[in-house]
Parts: C-alpha cells; sequence; structure tokens
C-alpha cells in the first residue's frame, strides 16, 4: 500500500528546517499529521511560508515535538498489517524528512525489536537510523509530475483542500495519482 506524504519546511535552503508533514494512506482511511513545536522559529521562516503554509496549520493536537513525532509516526506504519512504501512528489525536499523522522525515534526506540530493520545502505548514512520492517527496502515510491497529474493536483484543490497544509497537499498527491495511475 502507498502512503502519501508531503513536507511544510521553513524554506528551500539546505538548513531548512521542518514545520509540517502529513501522511495518507492509498485507500484514504488512514492518517497522520503533525506540526512541530521545537523545530524553528518564526524568524527561520520565509515571507512566502509566513504568508501561505503558517496560516494553515492547524495547531492543537498536532502540535508536538519531533520526538513524538517520530515514535507516534512509526507507531502508526507500524499499525499497517501489509507492506507499505511512502509517496511523495518531492524526492529532494520532502524524503530527506523521512530519514530524520526515522533516526530521531531510533534513538527512542529499540533497534533490536522484529518492527526494525537496519539502514546502514542509507544513502545519507546517518548514524543509528533504523526503518520499519513493513516499508520493504524503505526506499520512496517518486510521483511522476505530469501535465495530467498536475491538471489532477489543481482539481483536488479546486474541490476545497488547501494548499500548502501538508496533510491536505498529501491528499493532493493521493487523489492525482488515483486519477492518473495508468500514466504513472
Amino acid at each position: 500500500m502507498l502512503i502519501f506524504f508531503d513536507a511544510e519546511m521553513t524554506d528551500l535552503s539546505a538548513d531548512r528546517k521542518l514545520i509540517s508533514i502529513g501522511f495518507v494512506s492509498e485507500d484514504g482511511e488512514r492518517e497522520f499529521y503533525a506540526e512541530l513545536s521545537d523545530t524553528y522559529q518564526l524568524s527561520d521562516c520565509s515571507d512566502f511560508v509566513r504568508e501561505a503554509v503558517l496560516p494553515n496549520l492547524e495547531g492543537g493536537e498536532a502540535r508536538m515535538s519531533m520526538r513524538d513525532l517520530s515514535v507516534s509516526f512509526i507507531r502508526w506504519i507500524i499499525g499497517f498489517e501489509e507492506r507499505v512504501q511512502l509517496a511523495t512528489d518531492s524526492l529532494q525536499w520532502d524524503w530527506p524528512w523521512i530519514e530524520v523522522i526515522y533516526a530521531e525515534a531510533g534513538t527512542f526506540m529499540l533497534e533490536s525489536s522484529p518492527v526494525w530493520v537496519d539502514m546502514k545502505d542509507s544513502p545519507r548514512r546517518l548514524a543509528g537510523v533504523a526503518r520499519p520492517a513493513n516499508t520493504g527496502d524503505g526506499k520512496p515510491f517518486a510521483l511522476q509530475q505530469t501535465d495530467a497529474f498536475n491538471v489532477a493536483i489543481e482539481k483536488a484543490f479546486d474541490s476545497g483542500l488547501r494548499c500548502h497544509n501538508a496533510l491536505e497537499d498529501a491528499k493532493a498527491n493521493r487523489f492525482a495519482w488515483l486519477a492518473t495511475k495508468g500514466s504513472q
């Protein structure tokens, strides 16, 4: 099963910081969303992020520390009784956050647990990185941004999804993938 995800961050620089991340299952029945409370400051955010991303944050129960996000996300992924693969439209910007989340969770969860797989082959070679065993080879599924996919994304936002909310962007990616599945 694919798990679509999107991340919002302070800017698109090498020292960007995670603001929020959202996940939705291929069947649309399960979601996970978090807004970070300890990874960034308002002064870290670009003008674009202040105008387009921050107003779409939900606050409340969605706000959590990176540690809580990491552990909660791993538990959520492990809850799938089948093999899952994370799908993103942004390998360059969004995918690195998955390895950061795995690394953070790995410092708090026992890597000897049967739900963890060693990731010494990780391209980023983060120390102590492990991933849930039900993620198979752990490689991301790269969504192809074809013209048809981009039109479907626009339809998703026209139907009421908020652009630049990580969970709703993930839902838009799911919608577009389902609409263009044959051309992926």
